[in-house]
């Protein structure tokens, strides 16, 4: 490989050396739970898209150039774009659209499921299928899976366990470069302030189908941005704005339960006091 940063690489650079190389090996007999896969793929048009495919084992895929799109049950349409980081996870029905511009560029491993779920266990890769590589992460992984691609052609079968546990460490430093993707970020923002707009309660399957999303997929994401459940960042907010009621107007305490979408007063009392440590009409004498 060119000793140049792939920032410096313009498509004409990377092609001749890129252009589809690929190594598929099996570690054993067992072709499944031995599978151990790289290499580069271009793929010109919409031919090379996958739609709803499961995978029985783990893929990945870095995408080094072009743009296209992920779904599945619980990502709609995440934008892919150079530096976004695919995880194909075993048993996850997907769809990966390749945009038709002649652009697409990807490098990939792929390795069994249970060397995935070992190695997330351990808290070395993540659940999240699409993630986005640190902007110089590219410079630094590119060589490491040149290297990879090039030994893993070349070796003979003694060497396929060495380059099988070489193909994990590139995984996780992979996946140690990575953030979750703008598309991600985008969501936990676009919830909180659905979220602040609402009057009332929201639970979060009712704010996952605002989102036309699923709500595994939102949970897992507006915990890991946030740091605190859809529901606890919910009951946040009606705090607040119950603290600001209370200093503005002098309404009962039943009338701003139901104008915060609580059943009663007393529910509302129970849960201001739980948060706050002061009863509303203590908070409201206090200020």
């Amino acid at each position: 490989m060119s000793k140049m940063g792939f920032q410096d690489m313009g498509q004409e650079d990377i092609m001749p050396e890129y252009k589809t190389r690929v190594s598929y090996r099996t570690v054993g007999p067992n072709r499944t739970a031995g599978n151990l896969s790289c290499g580069f793929i271009y793929k010109p048009d919409d031919r090379g898209s996958n739609r709803d495919i499961t995978f029985e084992y783990y893929g990945d895929l870095i995408l080094l150039d072009g743009e296209g799109e992920y779904s599945d049950r619980g990502h709609s349409h995440v934008k892919l774009s150079r530096g976004s980081f695919v995880q194909r996870l075993p048993g996850v029905r997907h769809t990966t659209i390749v945009k038709p511009d002649g652009k697409w560029l990807e490098f990939f491993i792929c390795i069994s499921a249970e060397s995935y779920h070992n190695l997330l266990s351990m808290g070395l890769m993540s659940d999240r299928p699409v993630m986005r590589c640190e902007e110089n992460a590219l410079d630094e992984i590119l060589p490491a899976a040149g290297s990879l691609l090039s030994s893993m052609q070349d070796a003979q079968e003694p060497d396929l366990t060495r380059l099988y546990f070489e193909a994990q460490q590139l995984l996780c430093t992979i996946t140690s470069r990575c953030s979750r993707s703008r598309e991600e970020d985008g969501c936990v923002e676009l919830a909180c302030r659905l979220i602040e707009r609402c009057s009332g309660r929201i639970t979060g399957q009712e704010l996952a189908a605002q989102m036309h999303m699923g709500y595994e997929a939102l949970r897992k994401q507006f915990r890991a941005s946030a740091g605190i459940s859809i529901g606890q960042y919910a009951i946040r907010v009606r705090v607040n704005r119950a603290k600001a009621l209370l200093l503005r107007n002098d309404l009962s305490l039943e009338k701003l339960a139901v104008q915060l979408g609580y059943p009663d007063a007393f529910t509302f009392c129970k849960q201001f006091k739980q948060h706050t440590g002061v009863s509303p009409s203590q908070f409201r004498r206090m200020n």
